[in-house]
């Protein structure tokens, strides 16, 4: 399975789509209704994000990545797309769209809630490593998940963690992708973009974890890896979207 995401800007101001009666998020869930009614498309979730809401996170999970090309071929995918960017991105917004494979059932950090529920039970948090040279060579790849794998111990140790995702984006991207201010200095060029998914109770449960001891003794497993050219930090809600027939 390969996971198709796209962050965009919103084409409404004040986009809630903790609201099922919200015009924008009426359209998104059609316009991802009509992605599940092609084959190879598994399963599709839209998040908000809560430091900045106007920006959308959306998640499409495909058999593979051919599954995905080949629904892009299909004649009505032309429309579909042009409708996407007209209607749902601001104009003049940003917007990326990119395949990461997860390791691991991403539901275990996405957390996502039904159409029809507002109810909280939980906060993805979402981080945007952007390294150097790219493509990264796979010996590199893997020296930093090791590095990044004793954050994961760290983590359950200090509670609210209800799941830990992560994967590379197959295609050499621009940083950044939210563009919050996270990202020290300018970065030029294409960069090898490492994303992690973690779900916790809430966001401020991240946030305390974040003010610990022992996170700050342990940051530099994230902090020091060779490469590293910034990252971005971020929070979302997420709601799951159900199929043509749903």
């Amino acid at each position: 399975m390969i996971s198709e995401i796209a962050i965009f800007e919103a084409s409404t101001p004040n986009v809630d789509l903790a609201n099922p009666a919200s015009p924008f998020k009426v359209s998104l869930q059609e316009h991802l209704r009509t992605m599940l009614s092609f084959g190879g498309a598994q399963a599709a979730y839209c998040g908000q994000l809560i430091e900045t809401p106007q920006n959308i996170i959306v998640f499409i999970n495909w058999n593979s990545l051919d599954a995905h090309v080949e629904a892009t071929k299909s004649r009505a995918f032309p429309a579909l797309e042009a409708s996407f960017r007209s209607n749902l991105i601001r104009d003049n917004g940003r917007a990326t769209i990119f395949h990461v494979t997860f390791q691991g059932n991403l539901l275990d950090a996405l957390q996502p809630r039904s159409t029809s529920s507002t109810e909280t039970i939980g906060d993805t948090e979402i981080v945007l490593a952007y390294f150097q040279p790219s493509p990264l060579l796979q010996a590199a790849k893997d020296a930093i998940l090791d590095s990044f794998s004793h954050m994961e111990p760290v983590i359950e140790r200090n509670g609210g963690l209800t799941g830990y995702r992560n994967g590379w984006a197959v295609e050499g991207l621009s940083a950044p992708l939210v563009e919050r201010g996270d990202v020290a200095g300018a970065i030029e060029g294409d960069c090898a973009v490492y994303v992690n998914l973690t779900g916790w109770v809430d966001r401020e449960a991240h946030m305390r974890f974040m003010e610990t001891e022992e996170f700050r003794e342990n940051q530099h497993w994230f902090l020091d890896v060779e490469g590293l050219r910034g990252a971005e930090i971020v929070h979302a809600r997420f709601f799951e979207v159900s199929g043509m027939g749903g």
